[in-house]
C-alpha cells in the first residue's frame, strides 16, 4: 500500500510539474528562415503598468522601492495605478507616473498617467465590479494579461501548484516556479477576439506589496517590486527617442509593443518596400512579418484572425501576408517534447495586432 501511495504521489507531482500538455504540429509553409536583425534605428523601452503603492489601501510599497526595482531590472518607465487616488503624483518624475484604478458603472478601469484608459481585469468574472459591462471603445487599451487574474482564473489549481512548488523547493529554490503555466493565454485571446478585436493590448502586473520588514532603505517586501518586475514587461518600440510621459503614452496608445513574461525577449516587426512598421500599425497586403526570438525550447506561432498560419521552433523567420485581417505572434516555452506532444507548454510573449489592409 505504501508503494502504491508513493507511486501515485510522485505521479501527481510529475503531472503538475509538466502540465499543461499540448499536442501541436509544426506549420512552416511559405516561411523564410534566416538570422533576421531588428532594425538598428528602432528604440526599445521596458514598461511596467498597473502596480500599487502605499497610497492604495491594500499595498505598502514606497517610491524608493520602485526606483530600486527599476535599476535592477532595466525598466525604463512605470505607471502607478493606486486605488481611487493619484497621490503618487507628489513623487512623480520623468520615469514613474501617477495614475488611478477605479470602479465605474461600466466596470474596472485604469487611467495610465491619468489620461490613457485601460479596461482592467477583462478576464476576471469572479467579481461583479470587475466584469466589463460597457463598450470596448477603440481609444481604450485592453489588459489582456493581468497576473492576479491568472491565479484567480482557477483558484484550486493555483493552490495545488503552490503546494507542489513548496514540495520541490529544495530543487528549484523558487516558490513561484513556472507561475506562467497558470495563465490560460489561449482562452484569454479567444475572449479578446470575440469581444474586443482591434483594441490595443497591454499587460498589467496588478502588484500589491502585502508585507514589509524595514530596517534600512530597501527592506524585505513580499511580494517585491524587484521580483515582480521580472514577471511581466511591456516592451515598447519607437522610431524616435522617448523622453516624456506623453511620448510613452502615445506609443502605448498606438499599440507599438508586445507583452513579455519572465524577462524573455524577442523582436517582431514588418517591412514593405523598404519601410519599417511597428506592432500595432496598419500595414499593406504583401508586407513581410518578421520574428526574431532566439530562446531555446520555444515555439513561435503567427496567427491570422486567431488561426495559426505558422508554427515553428526556428529562432527567426519571416512570412509574407497575402490576406487582409489581423495578425499577431505568440511565443510559448516548453520543458521537453515527445514527437508532437509538448510538456510544460506555457506562454512567454504575445504581441499587439498588425492590421493588414490596402493602405
Amino acid at each position: 500500500m505504501f508503494y502504491i501511495f508513493l507511486i501515485v504521489f510522485v505521479g501527481l507531482i510529475l503531472y503538475l510539474e509538466f502540465r499543461p500538455f499540448k499536442k501541436i504540429s509544426i506549420v512552416e509553409n511559405d516561411i523564410e528562415e534566416g538570422n533576421f536583425q531588428f532594425p538598428e534605428d528602432i528604440f526599445k523601452y521596458n514598461v511596467i503598468a498597473h502596480i500599487h503603492t502605499q497610497f492604495s489601501f491594500d499595498s505598502l510599497g514606497k517610491p524608493s522601492d520602485i526606483k530600486k526595482a527599476m535599476e535592477e531590472n532595466g525598466i525604463d518607465f512605470v505607471f502607478v495605478t493606486d486605488h481611487d487616488n493619484d497621490d503618487y503624483r507628489f513623487f512623480e518624475d520623468e520615469k514613474v507616473f501617477a495614475g488611478v484604478e477605479k470602479n465605474t458603472p461600466e466596470g474596472r478601469l485604469l487611467l495610465l498617467g491619468n489620461s490613457l484608459p485601460v479596461i482592467s481585469h477583462p478576464n476576471n468574472f469572479e467579481f461583479e465590479h470587475y466584469r466589463w459591462k460597457g463598450e470596448f471603445k477603440k481609444d481604450y487599451l485592453y489588459e489582456l494579461i493581468n497576473i492576479k487574474d491568472g491565479i484567480v482564473w482557477n483558484k484550486m489549481l493555483s493552490v495545488i501548484c503552490l503546494i507542489k512548488n513548496v514540495l520541490i523547493l529544495p530543487f528549484t529554490r523558487n516558490l513561484l516556479h513556472k507561475w506562467n503555466a497558470l495563465i490560460p493565454l489561449e482562452k484569454w485571446i479567444r475572449l479578446y477576439y470575440a469581444r474586443a478585436k482591434g483594441l490595443k493590448i497591454i499587460g498589467g502586473l496588478d502588484l500589491h506589496i502585502k508585507v514589509v520588514y524595514q530596517e534600512h532603505t530597501h527592506g524585505l517586501l513580499i511580494p517585491s517590486y524587484r521580483q515582480g518586475f521580472k514577471w511581466l514587461v511591456n516592451q515598447v518600440y519607437s522610431k524616435v527617442a522617448i523622453k516624456s510621459k506623453q511620448q510613452i503614452i502615445e506609443a502605448l496608445k498606438k499599440g507599438n509593443m508586445h507583452i513579455s513574461l519572465k524577462q524573455k525577449y524577442g523582436d517582431f516587426w514588418a517591412e514593405y518596400e523598404g519601410n519599417i512598421y511597428l506592432l500595432g500599425d496598419k500595414i499593406p497586403v504583401n508586407s513581410v512579418l518578421a520574428c526574431s526570438f532566439p530562446c531555446k525550447k520555444t515555439i513561435k506561432i503567427l496567427k491570422h484572425e486567431n488561426k495559426p498560419v505558422v508554427i515553428t521552433r526556428k529562432d527567426s523567420f519571416s512570412y509574407t501576408v497575402r490576406e487582409k485581417g489581423f495578425y499577431h505572434f505568440e511565443v510559448y516555452e516548453f520543458d521537453f517534447r515527445i514527437g508532437n506532444l509538448y510538456f510544460g507548454f506555457r506562454p512567454v510573449a504575445i504581441t499587439n495586432l498588425f492590421e493588414v489592409d490596402n493602405v
